[in-house]
């Protein structure tokens, strides 16, 4: 398992080598709610999903490729931009995990 730092922005992308593929995150305040798109070697693998705590971030096991993410939050509160540096956490997890 391995952290990804977020910033306490309310849109912010990043991209990371992991697995030796190259993921793309975007990560969006919609409402009062964070969604997410996700692309793994320059192919969209999902598009405004919505962050639900603890879940995984690609729904399906056959998008996955080996790996996958998900926002860890305290007490299961819902994901939030403000809190993203103090109390709520990016995980990815390979197939090694």
């Amino acid at each position: 398992m391995k952290i990804i730092p977020l910033n306490a922005a309310p849109n912010q992308r990043l991209r990371v080598t992991l697995d030796g593929r190259e993921w793309e995150l975007t990560i969006k305040a919609a409402r009062r709610v964070m969604c997410c798109d996700i692309r793994c070697d320059d192919r969209v693998i999902v598009q405004g999903m919505r962050i639900i705590p603890g879940q995984p971030l690609i729904p399906y096991r056959h998008l996955t490729h080996g790996g996958n993410f998900a926002l860890l939050t305290e007490g299961d509160e819902l994901p939030w931009w403000e809190l993203f540096e103090k109390t709520q956490t990016l995980i990815y997890w390979g197939s090694d995990d």
